[in-house]
C-alpha cells in the first residue's frame, strides 16, 4: 500500500528573551587538559567574539593572521552543522589569502583518494554535482554539502589547493571492531605515531563518550584506537602534502571536528610528534548557551536572575582549549533542513529504521519500517539518492515523499460481534 506525503519545511523563528545561563550545557570546553600553562584558568567569550586564549583578550581575524605569520598550519575545529562556524572558516581563508596566497586546505570529509577529483573541480573540469558523485559525498556522510560549499567557493575562486585528509572508513571500522592488531603490516604503516601514548587525550575521549566508555571498557579500547588512527591519518595527510617540493612555503589549513582539535590533543599532538619543528595554531569554536525566557527558571536566585539580565550572552571555556576560540550560537534548527530519519538498504528497499521525535518526518506521519520509494516523483533505491534530492531543499520548500507502508489486516472487534 503506497501513501503520498506532501508537506512543507517550515523555519520557526523563536524570540529569545530573559537572562543568560552563566554555564554552557557541556563541560567538554572546560577541562584542564593540554600543553597550555593556562589550562587551569577559565575565561568567557561573548557573542561575535574571538578570544586569544593565552592573553585572554578579544582579537580580530586580522590580529590572528598578523600574530601568526610564522605558523605553518592552522588547525580549525568545527561543529559540522554550524553555518556560522563555516562562515568563520571561509572568511579566515579569504583574509589569509590576501596576506599569504599560497594555501593548502585539508578536509576531514574528503579522502586522500579524492584529490584527483578535487583538483579537477578547482580547475573547472568538474561541476559541483560531478564532484559530489565522483567522491561519493552522500555515500560517506549525511551532512549537507552546503556547509562545505562555503569553503569550496573560496578555494575555487582563488584556485587554492584542496586535499582530502581521510582514508576509507572500512579501515577505521576494522580497528573499532577488532582493534589495531587486526590491521596488516602495510596498513599499520599508515599510522606512524600511533604507538605514542597520550593519557590526557584518552581521558578527553572518555569524557566525550561518557558512561559507555567506563561500562564497556573493551569496546572503548577499540573505539579509542580508531580515534587515534583518525587523528594520525589527518595529521599525516597534511604533513605529506606540505613536505612536497612544489608546496614549499605554503601554509596549511586543516578543517576537522572539534574533538580532533580541542586542547591540542588529537591532530595537533600527532602532527607535532611527526614534526617537532612545525608551528601550529589551533582555532576552536565555543557554542553560546541558549537564552532563557522570563520565568523559565523560577527556582533561580533573584539576585542571579537580575545579574543575568544585565549580562551579554556568554560561554565559559578552559584557556587550554585552543590558541584562539570563536563563539557560535546554539542553533534552534540546522541551517539546512533534515528529515530526522535513519534508513538502511534492505532487500533493495530503503527502509526507515528510526524517526526522531518532533522531526519533520514524524510530524508528517513517516514511521519506522516505512519504505521510501520516491522523492518528488523520482524513484529512490539508495541512501545516496535520498540525500542528494533532499540536499537541494531549503526551509519553506515543499517535498513529496512516497512511502510504502506495511498494513496488518485485522478484523475490528465490533465487526466480529456483528458477524
Amino acid at each position: 500500500m503506497k501513501k503520498m506525503k506532501n508537506f512543507s519545511i517550515l523555519l520557526l523563528i523563536m524570540g529569545l528573551m530573559g537572562f543568560v545561563s552563566l554555564v554552557g550545557e557541556t563541560n567538554l570546553d572546560m577541562l584542564p587538559l593540554g600543553p597550555s600553562k593556562h589550562k587551569f584558568s577559565i575565561a568567557k567569550i561573548e557573542k561575535d567574539q574571538v578570544v586569544a586564549a593565552a592573553a585572554n583578550k578579544a582579537v580580530t581575524m586580522a590580529d590572528i593572521i598578523k600574530e601568526n605569520k610564522k605558523t605553518d598550519v592552522f588547525i580549525f575545529g568545527e561543529s559540522h552543522t554550524s553555518y556560522e562556524c563555516h562562515t568563520f572558516q571561509r572568511d579566515f581563508i579569504e583574509a589569509l589569502y590576501k596576506e599569504h596566497p599560497k594555501i593548502v586546505v585539508g578536509f576531514e570529509f574528503f579522502l586522500r583518494d579524492d584529490n584527483e577529483a578535487l583538483d579537477a573541480f578547482v580547475q573547472g573540469k568538474l561541476t559541483e554535482e560531478e564532484l559530489l558523485k565522483k567522491v561519493g559525498w552522500y555515500k560517506k556522510t549525511a551532512y549537507n554539502y552546503g556547509y562545505t560549499r562555503l569553503i569550496m567557493e573560496v578555494i575555487e575562486k582563488h584556485k587554492l589547493k584542496a586535499t582530502g585528509l581521510n582514508i576509507a572508513r572500512t579501515l577505521l571500522r576494522k580497528v573499532s571492531r577488532k582493534g589495531f592488531a587486526a590491521l596488516s603490516k602495510e596498513e599499520k604503516k599508515l599510522f606512524p605515531t600511533i604507538g605514542i601514548d597520550n593519557p590526557e587525550h584518552e581521558y578527553f575521549i572518555k569524557s566525550v563518550f561518557g558512561i559507555f566508555a567506563v561500562q564497556v571498557p573493551m569496546w572503548f579500547t577499540n573505539v579509542y584506537n580508531a580515534q587515534k588512527c583518525w587523528d594520525v591519518i589527518m595529521a599525516e595527510s597534511m604533513r605529506k602534502v606540505l613536505s612536497q617540493p612544489r608546496y614549499k612555503g605554503y601554509k596549511g589549513i586543516i578543517i576537522a571536528g572539534s574533538n580532533h582539535v580541542a586542547y591540542k590533543l588529537g591532530i595537533p599532538f600527532r602532527y607535532k610528534k611527526a614534526d617537532r619543528k612545525v608551528k601550529l595554531t589551533t582555532i576552536v569554536p565555543v557554542t553560546l548557551p541558549e537564552e532563557k525566557e522570563d520565568g523559565e527558571d523560577e527556582d533561580a536566585n533573584p539576585m542571579m536572575k537580575m545579574l543575568g539580565k544585565s549580562l551579554k550572552p556568554a560561554a565559559i571555556f578552559s584557556r587550554g582549549l585552543g590558541d584562539y576560540v570563536f563563539s557560535i550560537p546554539k542553533d534552534e534548527h540546522e541551517h539546512f533542513p533534515v528529515l530526522g530519519i535513519r534508513t538502511k538498504l534492505q532487500d533493495d528497499n530503503l527502509l526507515v529504521t528510526y524517526v526522531r521525535k518532533e522531526s519533520i518526518a514524524e510530524k508528517s506521519g513517516i514511521k519506522k519500517d516505512d519504505i521510501i520509494t520516491a522523492v518528488d516523483g523520482v524513484e529512490i533505491k539508495t541512501k545516496e539518492q535520498l540525500h542528494v534530492l533532499l540536499a537541494v531543499k531549503n526551509w519553506g520548500d515543499s517535498i513529496n515523499i512516497t512511502v510504502s507502508k506495511k498494513v496488518e489486516i485485522k478484523k475490528d472487534p465490533v465487526e466480529q460481534e456483528a458477524d
